[in-house]
């Protein structure tokens, strides 16, 4: 069988104490997302990411708990990949200015980076989060706070989604982040394939319109789409934004259209769907309690919203996921 998909370059980061079950776990993560899709048992037919480990040097590395793991590139020859991998670690974190620089040339060139638990330390210590939403583990909070202040910091969520920058407080949401990734570069129904087989516990929730939405630079409405991303289908409405970020209605309605080119009504809707789309994924999951979950006050009025963002049925769309 030929590939079916074209492969992702990435690279995971490994150290001296680096938490060896969390490297192999996203990386076995990632060839499953492949296997799922292609049904293929050749990895590498199958492979949506092209993953390698890239350490220091050529020479392995030692885990926090004892086995080693082997480099397969070195941060001399390893390649920009499309996604770059940081771990954990146990206790520092590795910082040299060549390993910092390196993160930052990922980025620039126009990668996504995630960084898991203390991994999001050393993404904080390049500066890259500077101005941007991020979690941590709550043991990190302080030391981030106190060397990076620009970083603004939501350690009570497990997983922040803000552009290319990917951060996950700990390792479930690190499970999370890879269905993220691999919508992000492999489409929807790819990842909620991944999501049910991981049984990851969100799925995909918070991410649907995150990815590509909060570049804009507008930082009231930045707040306005996350208070409308976690409230979208308890019946919020654009008053009820504009309050809560202190602005008029007629402020948030320019600025908003300005920033994403929809009105906040449409915003809130999008957001509706996408948790609609997460729901259905569910095969136990009638349309009925579908349409009362997301804010729908009878099934006939969430089949005509559904159709209206999406181009089609929500039972065509569950058929498209093969439920």
């Amino acid at each position: 069988m030929q590939r079916t998909f074209s492969a992702t370059p990435t690279s995971i980061y490994i150290d001296h104490n680096c938490w060896a079950g969390g490297v192999m776990l996203i990386r076995e993560l990632l060839a499953v997302a492949g296997t799922l899709n292609a049904r293929e048992v050749d990895l590498h037919a199958a492979a949506m990411f092209d993953v390698a480990l890239v350490g220091p040097t050529l020479q392995p590395v030692r885990s926090f708990t004892g086995p080693p793991l082997l480099p397969e590139r070195s941060l001399r020859n390893a390649k920009i990949a499309g996604v770059l991998v940081l771990p954990s670690f146990y206790g520092d974190v590795p910082t040299s200015p060549s390993l910092l620089r390196w993160i930052v040339r990922h980025y620039e060139a126009g990668g996504c980076v995630l960084a898991s638990a203390s991994g999001v330390r050393l993404l904080a210590a390049t500066g890259l989060l500077d101005g941007h939403d991020a979690t941590c583990n709550l043991a990190d909070r302080r030391a981030i706070a106190a060397a990076r202040p620009a970083v603004r910091l939501s350690p009570q969520s497990p997983l922040v989604v803000d552009g290319r920058l990917i951060t996950a407080a700990s390792i479930t949401p690190t499970i999370d982040a890879c269905a993220h990734l691999v919508k992000r570069f492999h489409g929807e129904k790819a990842a909620l394939k991944f999501a049910r087989y991981a049984n990851s516990a969100r799925q995909l929730a918070d991410v649907g319109l995150a990815s590509g939405h909060h570049e804009h630079g507008d930082v009231r409405i930045q707040a306005a789409q996350r208070y409308i991303e976690q409230h979208s289908c308890a019946g919020i409405t654009p008053d009820d934004v504009a309050r809560h970020i202190a602005m008029s209605q007629r402020n948030l309605a320019r600025r908003f259209s300005a920033a994403l080119s929809v009105t906040p009504v449409q915003y809130i809707l999008r957001c509706r769907i996408e948790q609609a789309k997460r729901l259905l994924a569910k095969p136990s999951a009638g349309l009925r309690r579908v349409a009362i979950e997301t804010g729908f006050s009878d099934e006939a009025v969430f089949r005509r919203a559904f159709k209206q963002v999406t181009g089609q049925a929500p039972s065509a769309w569950r058929t498209l996921l093969g439920n």
